[in-house]
C-alpha cells in the first residue's frame, strides 16, 4: 500500500509532465488506467514510485556521477515481466509501467 496518492510522487509528476510534452494534452488525465497500472505494480513490488526510480540509479565512486544500477534495473525488468504475465489485463499495465520507467530515465527491456 502506498503512503501517498500515486500522483503525489515526484517521479509520477515527471512522467506526467514528459508525457504531456511528448503527446500534448494530459495523457494521464485522459487515461487514468496508466496511474492504476503503476499503483498496481507498486503494490506488486511493495515499493513506491520514487523508491523504484531511486534504486535504479547509483553514484559511481570513482567520479561521483549518477549512473544506472544494472542490478536494480534488471530486478525491476524481471518484476515487470512477472507482473505483466500474471493475467491478460496486466499485460497492458506492463506497457504503462515501462513508460513510467523510461520517462524517468531508466531504459528497460523486457
Amino acid at each position: 500500500m502506498l503512503q501517498h496518492s500515486v500522483e503525489e510522487y515526484q517521479t509520477v509528476k515527471t512522467w506526467r509532465r514528459d508525457l504531456a510534452t511528448q503527446w500534448g494534452g494530459d495523457p494521464i488525465g485522459e487515461g487514468p488506467e496508466k496511474l492504476r497500472a503503476l499503483e498496481t505494480f507498486c503494490e506488486f513490488t511493495g515499493d513506491d514510485p520514487d523508491t523504484i526510480i531511486q534504486r535504479c540509479f547509483r553514484v559511481r565512486k570513482s567520479d561521483g556521477e549518477r549512473v544506472i544500477s544494472v542490478k536494480w534495473r534488471a530486478h525491476y525488468a524481471q518484476k515487470i515481466k512477472e507482473f505483466r504475465d500474471r493475467d491478460s489485463e496486466l499485460r497492458s499495465f506492463g506497457r504503462d509501467v515501462l513508460s513510467f520507467m523510461i520517462h524517468n530515465g531508466v531504459m528497460v527491456q523486457v
